[in-house]
Parts: structure tokens; sequence; C-alpha cells
């Protein structure tokens, strides 16, 4: 699965580093790599990603997710200077090239400043492709993942209420479709389309403190 993910550089240490403006690190622990997301629609959008092989995080160990919780909550307060709401999710997908992995094939976790709850904008836009559970707080909400099955999880990080949607027509990037729709730019969703580098180059500027943390 490395070798076919475009975060391949990331999951095998002996393939030199991308060179991608949004693939420069901003965070980089044990078991993941933080990094701008290409195709920002806001500045300050964030991935984590893990340093091995997954599909989805729901394939996580309980140690992953106790550090990915970390890391989150790292990013969430350099972020959450600037005023903003801090939303997380994941497309998690299980197929090769599925559409709900947003065909990247890798997990990864985005960490996403809005100034509009991301919950009540999902609740909007239910269109029948996704069953959603009832929003609920938990302290973790990667424990709440499914261990089948693709689906889709949110979760505000104030207070981690968190929802998880079952998928049940699988559809390319479907929470940045709502999130382009709510900033008025609905025809920008699609990061291989759109790579909005301005709002790149802004994140990289937000997360400077944690940039000047890393080792060379």
């Amino acid at each position: 699965m490395a070798q076919g993910s475009r975060f391949a550089w990331i999951t095998d240490d002996s393939l030199p580093r991308s060179e991608a403006e949004w693939d420069r690190e901003v965070l980089r622990t044990e078991r993941f790599v933080a990094i701008p997301s290409v195709g920002a629609l806001v500045p300050g959008w964030t991935l984590v990603v893990p340093r091995r092989p997954l599909r989805n995080l729901s394939d996580a160990s309980p140690a992953e997710h106790k550090e990915l919780l970390g890391i989150a909550d790292i990013v969430a307060h350099s972020l959450g200077v600037h005023g903003k709401q801090i939303f997380c999710f994941e497309h998690g997908g299980r197929d090769v090239g599925s559409l709900t992995g947003c065909g990247v094939d890798q997990a990864h976790l985005h960490i996403v400043p809005l100034t509009f709850d991301l919950m009540e904008a999902v609740a909007r836009h239910a269109d029948g492709s996704i069953a959603w559970a009832r929003p609920r707080v938990t302290d973790s909400p990667l424990d709440l993942l499914p261990w089948q099955g693709e689906y889709v999880a949110i979760w505000r990080h104030a207070d981690r209420l968190t929802m998880i949607g079952t998928v049940l027509h699988p559809t390319s990037q479907w929470v940045r479709r709502v999130i382009a729709d709510e900033l008025g730019i609905g025809s920008e969703w699609n990061y291989q389309t759109h790579p909005q580098i301005h709002n790149v180059d802004r994140t990289l500027a937000m997360l400077a403190d944690l940039r000047a943390l890393l080792v060379p």
C-alpha cells in the first residue's frame, strides 16, 4: 500500500521526501507526521498522517489513537489562537482507490479551523449518502470508529462532540464539499483541481511555532 499512496514518502523512510509545497512537515512524532493540506479551503487546514501504512484510522492501535489525539490537541492549540472553532474529521475508506478515502489509500486526519459549526453544516447537507448516528460527547472520538464498512467521522475539538456516519453511497471528498458550500466557493471543493496554494502558505505561517521544534 505504501508504494501506491501519495503519502508513500511518509510511510516509507527509504523514499525521498516529497518536495511539494503542501508536503512540508509542521510536526513529526514517533508514529505520525503533520503537514498542510493540499486544497486547503481555509488557512490552517492540517493533515496528520500515520508513518506506517494504514487504510483508515479505525485500524490504528490504541497507542496510535492516544498519540493522534495528543497531536490534534497540539495543532488545535496553535490554530485556536486565531479565534476559530477547530474540527477534526476523517473519510474512512477501506478499499484501494475508494471514493470515500479520496483515492489516497492512506489514513489521515483533517484538522480544520472554521468560522461556522461543521456539525450543523453536515446536518443541513445530509443527502442520504451517509447514515449519521446521533452525535455524542466522548473523551476518545477515535474509539467510536467502526471496525467494518466505510465511514465518515467528525468531532469538534473543544468538547469532542462526535458524529459517526456509515457510508451508503461513496462520494469523493464529501466533507470538503460541505465546507466549500458553506464558504460560498462550492466549485473549489476538489483538491486535485484547486490546490489553494495561498492557504497552504498561510497554514505554514500559522504553524511556524511547531515547525521551529522540528529537528533538521
